[in-house]
């Protein structure tokens, strides 16, 4: 939920629940959404590097975290939504 409070911080909205996107727009937000989590990535090191503790008790790194396995399951569950073609009537080998 990081990003959502981020965006719902002070807004009154009611989310859209049917889009309307061509399969070039879904590589250009699967392109960010990876672009993002190689900056969380960065970021997630930075914050252990500067530290001295343990990971697991920095706030930080916890709240970058948060932001990696949303940003995860997201590519997860529109990764699930593609229709992956398959040949009618061959023998499909896949790989």
């Amino acid at each position: 939920m990081y990003f959502v409070r981020q965006i719902e911080s002070g807004l009154n909205m009611k989310p859209n629940t049917s889009f309307e996107l061509t399969v070039s727009d879904i590589e250009v937000i699967e392109t960010s959404l990876r672009k993002t989590l190689s900056s969380l990535a960065e970021q997630r090191l930075m914050h252990v590097q500067s530290s001295i503790k343990p990971e697991h008790e920095i706030k930080s790194v916890g709240v970058v975290d948060e932001a990696i396995s949303e940003v995860n399951n997201l590519l997860g569950r529109l990764h699930e939504q593609k229709e992956w073609f398959r040949p009618q009537g061959q023998l499909y080998i896949g790989g």
